[in-house]
């Protein structure tokens, strides 16, 4: 097997074809550990409740800009990390906590709508991903636009 180099002897083979059998269990079982770590992983998704998960702004008036709060709750034993917030388009503006809601406490989502541009009944959906179960919550507002 090794006569390449020109030392190999049978014990020589031998022991190297032992070495790499050894090895090839060994990758085999720490391959077998991670995954049964990871199907120990605990993950600390949480609760969040909404007072309110639509918002109707009514009539607005081509080119105002209107806004409202979305409250919610952290119900869950966890804090709770808001990743990002994905607002319908450009028209729309969100600010959220950064900060870790912890369980109990509360918090908002600020909302703003711009209204320029747009004509009659508008529906924007919010995206809200966060380290809930779902993994991610939607709000809604709507608008009828006047010229």
């Amino acid at each position: 097997m090794l006569r390449i180099f020109g030392f190999c002897n049978k014990i020589c083979c031998v022991n190297i074809a032992t070495i790499v059998i050894i090895l090839a269990i060994t990758l085999v079982s720490c391959k077998t550990d991670r995954t049964k770590q990871k199907d120990k992983t605990v993950t600390n998704d949480t609760e969040m409740s909404f007072e309110k998960s639509v918002h109707a702004f009514g009539k607005v008036k081509a080119g105002e800009t209107v806004g409202c709060y979305f409250n919610f709750t952290n119900t869950g034993g966890y804090p709770l990390i808001i990743n990002k917030v994905k607002p319908g388009c450009g028209c729309t503006h969100v600010i959220y906590p950064e900060k870790p809601i912890l369980p109990g406490e509360k918090g908002e989502i600020e909302l703003r709508f711009d209204s320029k541009g747009f004509s009659g009944q508008q529906y924007k959906v919010i995206q809200i991903h966060a380290n809930i179960k779902n993994k991610m919550k939607e709000l809604v507002v709507s608008a009828n636009v006047i010229n």
